[in-house]
């Protein structure tokens, strides 16, 4: 069996198992708001760049320890140096525990520092274990026969019923497809991204909830020379992208259309601002940009190879945006010359997709310099106000609107939407659930779980 240690864990399927074993210091809804679960209470300092966290007490590891601040340092440790953790602890200079808490130290502020700390944390007693010890709901269980379950903790803190005590695993072959056992219903529920890479359509008598995700999709435009050097052509662009009929036609409705580098579910995510699409809208914004005379002039749209949905998506968006002076033609690479392009500044424009962190930061995509700026966008005001937004103390809601209004007014990206993914439950097995980006087992005790004739519920 491959390790289930939260921070080493590839994606795929072990990833679904991690929330019924490992909690966080806080937990994410459905809406990106942030609710206390290791942690009972928090402070910051004024300018937001020292964070103090005091634990729940009472809170126990499945192998009976108890929870202290050791364990969250720690943990927290291990995340920074991780690869699917690491970007989104790059600002902490320092984690250590201090008289029972812990103390993190950033080194640029950021008032939204609670939402990166979903993070699962292990004992440090089970360091170097494949499975090390959590306070979630189950613990994982080797049995006699070579078979393993995850069993009920007894000694977890919250102390609620759950719909099942016992969840049987079953180790697969790598020629095994999730697509078989589901189909056999060996397997119940699973988590898949039907846009993914690759894809597997799940058909039968099931049940489909989709939950957001942080993943981003937008054009990024080359804001140094050529064409979109203008910021009334790279608005104009903007307001030409049909996102819902993108995300309906192209998605399968498996993405929510946006404006904004922000999830749209997110309190952080200015709805008032947004614009209504419309053909006219955009021809005007393109003859005020001057390029609606009967000329023409074409640029090329770089996309990344591998993925039929995303390649669908950008030639849509090409087509919408070729009915003025400039004409969009479509430029599918691999990976690696789709990359090479990007890091020279070597497009005209490109379709991107990036993993957002749950604070919904975009500094790397829109400051001076940063790291996934592509387009060489540069602009003072909209840097300051990035910094504002996440250090401000009297007014952070109106610091994240005026620093979208700039976005929106230079548009140095044009954003598209934010992907779903798909939780998939067999017909008839589970009432209703409410997964949320990362925990599609999000408020299991309220489940009313049905297998072999038995009502199981919370």
């Amino acid at each position: 069996m491959k390790p289930l240690d939260p921070i080493l864990c590839s994606d795929g399927i072990q990833q679904m198992l991690l929330p019924l074993l490992y909690e966080g210091l806080f937990e994410l809804d459905q809406q990106f708001a942030v609710h206390n679960v290791l942690c009972s209470d928090y402070t910051s300092s004024a300018d937001y760049t020292v964070w103090t966290f005091t634990l729940r007490s009472g809170v126990t590891f499945s192998d009976g320890s108890a929870l202290d601040a050791s364990d969250v340092v720690y943990s927290l440790q291990r995340a920074k140096t991780s690869e699917r953790y690491g970007a989104r602890l790059s600002a902490v200079s320092s984690i250590r525990a201090q008289d029972g808490q812990v103390v993190i130290t950033l080194s640029t502020a950021n008032n939204r520092f609670p939402a990166l700390l979903d993070i699962p944390i292990t004992s440090s007693a089970s360091e170097g274990e494949r499975i090390p010890a959590g306070t979630g709901p189950y613990r994982y269980a080797a049995n006699d026969n070579g078979t393993a379950s995850l069993v009920r903790n007894d000694t977890w803190w919250k102390g609620e019923t759950l719909p099942v005590d016992t969840i049987p695993l079953r180790t697969v072959d790598e020629g095994t497809t999730l697509s078989y056992l589901f189909s056999s219903h060996e397997i119940q529920m699973l988590v898949t991204d039907y846009t993914g890479n690759e894809s597997t359509s799940y058909k039968g008598n099931i049940s489909v909830t989709d939950a957001p995700t942080t993943t981003m999709q937008y054009l990024g435009f080359n804001c140094r020379s050529g064409l979109f050097s203008n910021a009334a052509l790279r608005r104009a662009f903007s307001l030409g992208i049909y996102r819902d009929s993108i995300c309906q036609a192209y998605f399968s409705g498996h993405a929510q259309s946006a404006q904004f580098p922000v999830s749209p579910v997110s309190e952080w995510y200015p709805s008032e601002l947004e614009t209504t699409y419309s053909t006219e809208a955009f021809t005007q914004a393109m003859t005020e940009a001057g390029y609606n005379s009967g000329s023409s002039r074409t640029v090329d749209l770089l996309v990344c190879e591998g993925n039929s949905f995303r390649l669908s998506a950008a030639n849509a968006v090409a087509a919408s945006l070729s009915v003025c002076d400039v004409k969009v033609r479509v430029k599918a690479l691999p990976y690696a010359d789709y990359i090479a392009a990007l890091q020279s500044g070597n497009f005209d424009l490109y379709y991107g997709e990036v993993r957002m962190t749950p604070d919904f930061n975009c500094s790397a995509l829109l400051q001076t310099g940063g790291s996934l700026n592509y387009g060489g966008f540069s602009d003072p005001a909209l840097d300051a106000q990035l910094t504002t937004a996440f250090s401000t103390a009297s007014s952070p809601s109106g610091a994240n609107t005026t620093m979208l209004e700039t976005f929106q007014e230079q548009a140095p990206i044009a954003v598209i939407c934010f992907k779903t993914q798909s939780v998939v439950v067999q017909g008839g097995v589970v009432d209703e659930i409410t997964p949320t980006y990362n925990n599609p087992f999000y408020q299991l005790s309220n489940w009313q779980i049905h297998l072999k004739g038995e009502t199981t519920h919370g």
